[in-house]
């Protein structure tokens, strides 16, 4: 279900928020700057809260989560992986988020154990995943589901 693509597009993703954060927090930086031995009070003091406001948005609203989904792609590719067979019993409809990345849970019938477990599909791959009562293999990285290969 996950490609190299994957973290190629978060990548750039990531790049082009810093793209957009770096000159925005570089030209407030140069006013404040400027500001400073002009002795333009009023601008240093306004310069001066805007460019922390704007650093901690940035990062915040857009680097920080585009960089833990990273981190998340990272450590699915590298982790360790482990496999459950059985029959999908219900995929929920409200995403919610786990580890960086919004998902949907999944509550599996284990095959031998005859156990319900809850595993976590990452929402942008659910038109991937097989239909509620299909009888599958799934490859996991702790809870959250790396393949699902129908039986």
């Amino acid at each position: 279900m996950y490609t190299d693509r994957d973290t190629i597009e978060i990548t750039n993703k990531l790049r082009k928020n810093w793209a957009v954060l770096t000159p925005a927090l570089l030209v407030i930086l140069g006013f404040y700057i400027w500001a400073l031995p002009q002795r333009v009070e009023w601008l240093a003091m306004v310069m001066g809260p805007l460019l922390f406001v704007t650093a901690c948005f940035g990062i915040i609203a857009y680097i920080y989560p585009n960089a833990k989904y990273r981190r998340f792609l990272q450590e699915l590719q590298t982790g360790l992986s482990r496999e459950m067979h059985g029959t999908i019993v219900s995929v929920s409809d409200t995403p919610e988020e786990q580890d960086g990345a919004m998902v949907l849970p999944v509550h599996l019938l284990l095959t031998e154990e005859q156990d319900e477990r809850i595993v976590y599909l990452n929402a942008s791959k659910a038109d991937l995943f097989p239909k509620t009562g299909t009888e599958v293999l799934l490859r996991c990285c702790g809870r959250h589901i790396r393949e699902a290969i129908p039986t």
